[in-house]
């Protein structure tokens, strides 16, 4: 805890002028269904919102997904992170402080849960699998990146370093051949017509 904002998380909102993101954490963590964030979702949304707001600042481009793909590959570590952490600090950006100000989700949770007194509100039986496939996703987009970096080094793909990478996760019916995007299957809660018809026979 720190003796002066009550936790860390609290005096990066402050140091940052973003007092006013404590109404959009819990926003986010009340939110519903699938769109409801995790402690660890949360954590990276806020450290991704930090770099996003630094690169603003110096002018760096944060369209699309650029702030996630640079912040997955500071925390990478290695090779990879080294050279993002050095293209940013050459455009004016202080990194080991963004770094040092980055959260963990363990520190997100006692902020909601003591420094904002929020009640824990228990999770649905589909949270903790929308949060395993998140995570899942991430970990894939990680090791994604660092691939296309590596082949980029290698002289074996051109402009990889500059690459933003997006995974996706279909789901196929076996009976229908139809294939549909994991997000949608969830949010209507089904595959296909296959499921609707056997719900009837």
């Amino acid at each position: 805890m720190d003796t002066e904002y009550g936790c860390k998380v609290c005096r990066v909102l402050a140091d940052h002028d973003l007092d006013h993101y404590d109404e959009r954490l819990l926003e986010e963590w009340r939110g519903d269904g699938s769109q409801r964030k995790g402690y660890r979702q949360l954590a990276r949304w806020l450290n991704v919102t930090l770099l996003r707001r630094e690169m603003d600042k110096v002018g760096l481009s944060t369209l699309g997904d650029e702030a996630e793909s640079k912040y997955d590959r500071l925390q990478e570590g290695g090779t990879t992170s080294s050279e993002v952490a050095s293209m940013l600090e050459r455009e004016g950006i202080d990194v080991e402080r963004l770094q040092n100000d980055f959260v963990s989700y363990g520190v997100l949770r006692t902020h909601l849960l003591e420094c904002l007194g929020a009640e824990y509100e228990k999770q649905d039986e589909s949270e903790w699998e929308r949060e395993a496939i998140e995570i899942a996703r991430n970990h894939a987009r990680e090791k994604i990146v660092s691939a296309v970096n590596s082949l980029e080094r290698k002289g074996k793909i051109r402009g990889g370093e500059e690459t933003t990478v997006h995974v996706d996760v279909e789901l196929e019916c076996e009976s229908c051949q139809t294939r549909v995007p994991l997000r949608r299957a969830i949010s209507r809660g089904e595959l296909c017509d296959c499921a609707s018809m056997e719900v009837h026979q």
